[in-house]
C-alpha cells in the first residue's frame, strides 16, 4: 500500500511539474523615429467605388512614381466621390501590399478623425505629388 501511495504521489508530481513554455525574449526598447514612415504627397488621378464593396474607394493616386499605386480605402462614408477625383492627398507609402475585396492596396491615404467625422489630411499649398512629408526632429533618410 505505502509502495501505490508512493507511485500515485511521483505521478501526481509529475503532472504538476510541466514542462515551462518557452517564454519570448523581452522585448527591446523601441526608439520611435516618425521619419521611418514613406509619407509622400500624392494626386488621385483616378478613382471608382469599389465593384464589391459599399463602403469602400478604389483610386489610383500619383506618388510621384512611374506609375500610379492602386489604394483602396474605406471612405465612401465620408467623403463624396466628386471630392476625391483630383485631390493632393498624404499617402503613406511602405506599407505590404495587401488585398481588400479582392483589389490589391498598395499605399494607405492619411486621414484625421474624430467619433464623428473623418477627413483626409490636405498637403500645405503648392506641394507636388512624390513630395514627402517630413518630421522636424525626425529627419531620418
Amino acid at each position: 500500500q505505502k509502495q501505490q501511495q508512493q507511485e500515485k504521489k511521483q505521478k501526481q508530481a509529475k503532472v504538476a511539474v510541466a514542462p515551462a513554455k518557452a517564454q519570448p525574449p523581452p522585448m527591446e526598447a523601441s526608439v520611435i523615429d516618425a521619419s521611418r514612415l514613406d509619407l509622400r504627397v500624392g494626386r488621385i488621378v483616378e478613382v471608382a467605388k469599389h465593384p464589391d464593396a459599399d463602403s469602400l474607394y478604389v483610386e489610383k493616386i500619383d506618388c510621384g512614381e512611374v506609375v500610379p499605386r492602386t489604394v483602396v480605402s474605406g471612405l465612401v462614408k465620408f467623403v463624396p466621390l466628386e471630392e476625391m477625383q483630383n485631390r493632393l492627398v498624404v499617402v503613406l507609402c511602405n506599407l505590404k501590399p495587401a488585398k481588400m475585396r479582392g483589389v490589391t492596396s498598395e499605399a494607405m491615404v492619411m486621414c484625421a478623425s474624430t467619433p464623428d467625422r473623418v477627413e483626409i489630411l490636405t498637403p500645405p499649398e503648392g506641394a507636388t505629388p512624390g513630395d514627402r512629408v517630413t518630421f522636424g526632429k525626425y529627419p531620418g533618410k
